[in-house]
């Protein structure tokens, strides 16, 4: 306890219960600030991979304005400029619908050349800080009329040409596309999914005058390493900064299977993976250089262990495991086609951060399912599994059963689905009485009189809970001769009872009548229920709510009768 003494220097403390409260009320504060903190990270690397992107996206805009108008389309085949604005993504769509394809007018020049060309027209990845980026330069003439909105227009849409040819300026388009992977990035149509998008543009003078770009700094080499994939063929650019183009490149050593272009363009398809760590140097038209070291990676292209192929019922949940290996982790994966379409069974999903595979199936079939998983740098590695979807065990209706003592009991259960190999089990039967396991037929004499509640199972050879029915019936086995309950009623003794409603319920059998006196035992009461012998009867007061299953056996000299029924406690 706390001193109730006061003097000049204050409280001499805190009690255990200030104690206490004051580090409740901190770990509410901290567990209330968990998802701002966690948000912040989130926004945070955000922002930073979009500055990387627009890092990229400057660097290329920088090799384009230090070109002159005139060497822009240099080395590019016109095939190869159809090609690439053909399979561009949606998003710079509307830029290329104001440009024109050029080409290089050189006859040396092939209509599909341009991965080598100084601007080049194939995909250019790099990975900056771990995030694999994607640079792609479209380059297409395009006219911008002085006497209409001063948009650039499709060079070939002479309706809105003014009259007056000195108030057409002709220029070329620079569109530069950044995408990189980030699954918090909005998917739209036409453009890849789980990936965001930086495009930039600028326009330059068609005019032959010369370039001057005297005041370009020295180059600087950027690119401090690649990363290939062994046994796949590659193109990708080492980058610089400054310098007054063209720059070009020399190389200490590459992996084996590449080669390198003059302007700095690797080729090739590596044969063994391994580090290679060099230098390379970057050399301008005035002779200034640059070198750095670098390192190449030559990795195996990323691959899958599948699950083995799966067995399950309609309404059965599902836990698999697809497991990426080599490339460059982490992984993405997807089971869906380029439509849009999952290969997965219907009602099963992939994570796409873990390759799990969960769900519930919901369609009967076979299902060739593929898994892809892409690592950093947007190489996949694919598997596949097969999948069989059975529909689920049922059971045909099955009914009531009444016969005499000492006839047959005769019915014949019918299972269906699942993989047609059924066993056939049943419980609750009169004592003597057997289904057969095969055939699901029941065909035996009841000796036992009195009311049972059989229960008739089906399962087939995949088991699992879809793989099995059950159904219950109700038999009552009438005699006239021989001991039976009379009290409650064999055609309806189920009972219903409120909690904690005293009850007296008689429970009797004929066996006076019979010159018998039986002996009464009673299994599966409700808790606060018993049987009073003296009384014949149950009394008492239900405690639980819940339903029971009630069995009372009267057994005599020559005989005995059972009487099972439902009692429900609300």
């Amino acid at each position: 306890m706390r001193d109730s003494a006061r003097d000049g220097a204050g409280e001499e403390g805190f009690t255990l219960i200030e104690v206490l409260v004051a580090l409740a009320i901190l770990s509410v504060t901290l567990a209330a600030s968990t998802p701002f903190f966690v948000g912040s990270l989130a926004h945070v690397n955000k922002q930073r991979t979009r500055q990387a992107a627009i890092q990229l996206a400057n660097t290329a805009m920088e090799q384009v304005r230090g070109l002159k108008g005139s060497s822009l389309l240099s080395g590019h085949g016109l095939q190869a400029g159809k090609d690439q604005f053909a399979a561009a993504p949606a998003v710079v769509q509307p830029y290329l619908a104001t440009m024109q394809v050029g080409q290089d007018e050189d006859s040396a020049v092939a209509p599909t050349d341009g991965v080598d060309a100084p601007i080049s027209t194939a995909a250019q990845r790099m990975t900056v800080e771990g995030t694999p980026y994607t640079r792609m330069i479209y380059i297409g003439a395009c006219e911008v009329y002085l006497t209409g909105s001063g948009e650039c227009v499709y060079p070939l849409g002479k309706v809105l040409e003014p009259a007056d040819k000195t108030k057409i300026l002709k220029f070329f388009r620079a569109v530069v596309l950044v995408t990189w992977p980030d699954k918090t990035c909005e998917t739209t149509a036409g453009n890849p999914p789980n990936t965001c998008l930086y495009v930039t543009s600028t326009l330059v003078s068609r005019a032959p005058e010369p370039n001057f770009d005297l005041h370009r700094p020295s180059p600087t080499v950027l690119t401090t390493s690649l990363t290939f994939y062994r046994d796949v063929l590659t193109a990708q650019p080492l980058e610089a900064r400054g310098g007054q183009l063209p720059n070009t490149w020399t190389v200490g050593k590459l992996p084996a299977g590449l080669s390198m272009t003059p302007g700095g363009m690797i080729n090739g398809t590596p044969t063994t993976a391994g580090t290679t760590v060099t230098t390379t140097t970057v050399t301008d038209k005035l002779n200034r250089t640059d070198t750095e070291p670098i390192t190449f990676f030559v990795v195996l292209p990323p691959t899958l262990t599948m699950p083995g192929n799966a067995v399950n019922h309609v309404g059965e949940a599902v836990s698999l495991q697809a497991t990426a290996a080599n490339g460059v982790g982490p992984y993405v994966y997807s089971a869906v086609t380029t439509t849009g379409a999952s290969t997965l069974a219907p009602g099963l999903t992939v994570n796409p951060a873990t390759g799990a595979i969960t769900g519930t199936v919901t369609t009967p079939g076979t299902f060739v399912s593929t898994v892809t998983a892409t690592d950093q740098n947007g190489v996949a590695g694919t598997g596949t599994y097969t999948h069989v979807v059975r529909p689920a065990v049922t059971l045909a209706p099955l009914s009531d059963q009444a016969i005499d003592l000492d006839a047959k009991l005769t019915l014949t259960a019918a299972g269906a689905g699942g993989d047609g190999n059924y066993t056939y089990s049943a419980t609750g039967l009169p004592a003597g009485v057997s289904i057969n396991k095969n055939t699901g037929a029941i065909n035996d004499k009841v000796r036992v009189s009195g009311r049972f509640l059989p229960t008739i199972t089906v399962t087939d050879g995949l088991g699992g809970t879809g793989g099995s029915a059950s159904q219950q019936i109700v038999l009552i086995v009438n005699t006239t001769s021989s001991l039976i309950f009379t009290a409650p009623a064999l055609a309806a003794p189920d009972q219903t009872t409120a909690a904690s409603t005293a009850v007296s319920l008689p429970l009797t059998t004929n066996g006076t009548l019979l010159g018998l006196n039986p002996v009464v035992t009673v299994t599966g009461l409700p808790p606060g229920i018993t049987y009073n012998a003296l009384a014949k009867a149950f009394t008492g007061t239900p405690t639980t709510v819940g339903t029971y299953s009630v069995t009372a056996t009267a057994t005599a000299v020559t005989s005995t009768s059972v009487l099972t029924f439902v009692w429900t406690v609300t």
